[in-house]
């Protein structure tokens, strides 16, 4: 006895005649018929009576009835919820970001352009965002350094930026109004920065690295607020990407360029092209890319006309 079988049954005994159930169906009368009397023998009881050139539900036809339209109802019901949450499933897209400072203004402008669309973001590390992507736990990612390329495992990442960053300095500090400061500038300052592990912690590293640099850190946290705090009271300064001068733009009095020529860091969105991306992803991948080409054009305008 399947689904299929209730259905006909139940139309059959709707219409009280096979031909002209067989009709609506799309089937045979005799493939109907053999499938009400395959009914009936699995069962072990008959269900209608023939009323002349009709058929009409017996009693224990009238009670199967009301058992099989309750079955059919509530299957219909299973089916209507598994279409929501499929339909709710391919409207949501799963970013992770190894980023504490990417820009709100990303997905802001995104769920205004696309209101019917559900985002969400989270912060995670690059080995645990290459699990999400890889089983499908994520839908894209932010990462600096960008992820590499994995064509096995359909990982896939596209260069969308090259960030440079500023130095964040508390309110009437002397360096304030310099054109550009060096690291020999601030080597008896104290650096309040992110923890190790995301984006803007690993190209710092690299840089200092590069440069022999061995900053004195006396706060490590993933909440920029804490970070804007913290330099605003006074404990010491903060290196942050430019794209947060946009985000806060009461932070641009205080902050001052970097006169080193490699302060910058490269951020790349990754994505699994095993399957390919479903259209809500697609659409929120050409508008990322869209928007921070964007951002790009602007920054340098705005860089240019200072």
């Amino acid at each position: 006895m399947d689904l299929r079988d209730l259905r006909f049954f139940c139309l059959t005994a709707e219409m009280e005649h096979v031909t002209k159930a067989a009709e609506k169906l799309g089937v045979s009368q005799p493939f109907l018929t053999r499938v009400i009397s395959n009914l009936e023998k699995e069962i072990g009881l008959s269900l209608f009576d023939n009323v002349g050139r009709k058929i009409r539900l017996n009693e224990n036809g009238e009670s199967f009835y009301v058992h099989a339209k309750r079955v059919l109802a509530e299957m219909d019901e299973l089916n209507t919820e598994i279409s929501a949450m499929l339909d709710r499933h391919n409207k949501s897209i799963r970013i992770l970001s190894n980023m504490s400072s990417y820009s709100p203004e990303l997905i802001v402008s995104f769920r205004k352009r696309y209101p019917n669309y559900t985002v969400s973001i989270e912060y995670a590390n690059a080995r645990d965002i290459l699990n999400a992507l890889t089983i499908g736990e994520a839908d894209f990612a932010f990462c600096s350094p960008p992820l590499i390329d994995d064509p096995l495992k359909g990982l896939k990442t596209d260069l969308v930026f090259c960030e440079r960053c500023s130095i964040l300095l508390p309110p009437g500090h002397p360096l304030i109004g310099k054109n550009k400061i060096s690291f020999d500038d601030i080597k008896e300052e104290q650096l309040i920065t992110t923890t190790k592990g995301t984006g803007l912690r690993i190209n710092i590293e690299q840089t200092f690295k590069k440069h022999d640099f061995r900053p004195r850190i006396v706060c490590e946290t993933n909440d920029m607020n804490l970070i804007f705090r913290s330099v605003r009271d006074g404990m010491g300064y903060a290196i942050i990407p430019r794209w947060l001068l946009y985000s806060n733009p009461e932070l641009k009095s205080c902050c001052v360029d970097i006169d080193m020529p490699d302060t910058y860091a490269y951020i790349g969105i990754s994505y699994n092209t095993n399957p390919s991306i479903g259209t809500a992803c697609m659409d929120f991948k050409e508008f990322a890319v869209k928007f921070l080409n964007e951002f790009k054009i602007k920054a340098a305008y705005d860089k240019k006309h200072q």
